[in-house]
């Protein structure tokens, strides 16, 4: 691999981990050459992160600037920002023939990138399926990282590889017009994962235990079953009241509830679909299963 100029724009989160991983790396093709982001603060935090490996680094709000010193641009702003970044930089600079330009959205299509592509840009993506709550943490765990990548030529590809190789990572094939399912199941297995936590610890606060204390309970036992998944997958890793066809147990379940609307078809809704994989994985017999949904659809309409 022939060594490459890379400008990351956007010093959030992403941008600030991705550029700190590339300069620990001290891999020699890879010249992370500039920063660029619309505020001084966040270029600021940027360069704090980064210590000494900032001092070869160009910090600028000048995008133009940013993305025409560059082999490799990288777009790490906000998914909804990209094309508008896009079209302001590449409405400036015309040309960027055999260059790179690759954002880090799980839902947005190359076509965000489509000015940079008229330009005579190798356009792609690639998204980190992993939680970015803080950078701190995000450089501390982003080895080992699952990349979903989509490009629209081979060089592109090999050069995300590099990438993603620096970070000890690996990577999906994503097709374009797919992505908003892709990141979709993306933010049911993180984002809904802290909302039905949050729902679990709201059913323990009705009976009078404190939130901290059910986060502490129910953590172990969160633990063990994502440890199950990873060995036995999704299906397999199903244990409870349901997967045992225990029916007496949902219908007290149900009748225990306090009066609240939202929190019955949330519990109903996962029901029905832990009932399914029960059922497909031949744990329970088809009249348990069709009881147990009988029992669950009954107010879900």
């Amino acid at each position: 691999m022939e060594p490459i100029n890379v400008s990351i724009i956007g010093a959030g989160r992403v941008g600030s981990t991705i550029a700190y991983v590339l300069k620990k790396s001290k891999n020699e093709n890879i010249i992370l050459g500039c920063i660029g982001s619309r505020t001084k603060d966040s270029l600021d935090s940027a360069k704090r992160l980064l210590g000494p490996e900032s001092n070869d680094i160009i910090f600028t709000t000048d995008l133009i600037e940013c993305a025409g010193a560059a082999d490799c641009l990288l777009l790490a702003t906000p998914d909804d920002s990209i094309e508008k970044v896009t079209v302001g930089i590449f409405s400036k600079i015309k040309k960027y023939h055999q260059k790179y330009v690759i954002h880090f959205s799980g839902s947005k299509s190359l076509k965000v990138l489509q000015k940079a592509k008229e330009a005579g840009a190798l356009t792609g993506c690639m998204h980190p399926v992993k939680s970015f709550a803080s950078v701190k943490e995000a450089v501390k765990t982003i080895k080992g990282t699952v990349f979903g990548i989509t490009y629209n030529d081979s060089k592109v590809k090999e050069l995300m590889s590099a990438f993603i190789e620096i970070m000890e990572g690996s990577s999906i094939e994503v097709a374009d017009q797919k992505k908003p399912i892709y990141h979709a199941a993306c933010c049911v297995a993180s984002n809904y994962l802290v909302a039905l936590m949050d729902y679990a610890a709201d059913l323990n606060r009705a009976i009078g235990i404190k939130p901290q204390d059910s986060v502490r309970a129910l953590m172990g036992l969160v633990g063990g079953t994502v440890d199950n998944i990873k060995k036995m997958g999704t299906k397999k890793s199903l244990t409870g009241p349901i997967a045992r066809g225990d029916v007496g147990t949902i219908e007290e379940h149900l009748e225990n509830f306090e009066e609240n609307d939202i929190d019955q078809k949330i519990y109903r809704t996962m029901g029905i679909k832990t009932s399914q994989i029960a059922y497909q994985n031949g744990w329970i017999e088809k009249k348990v299963y069709q009881n147990l949904i009988k029992i669950l659809e009954a107010d879900n309409k």
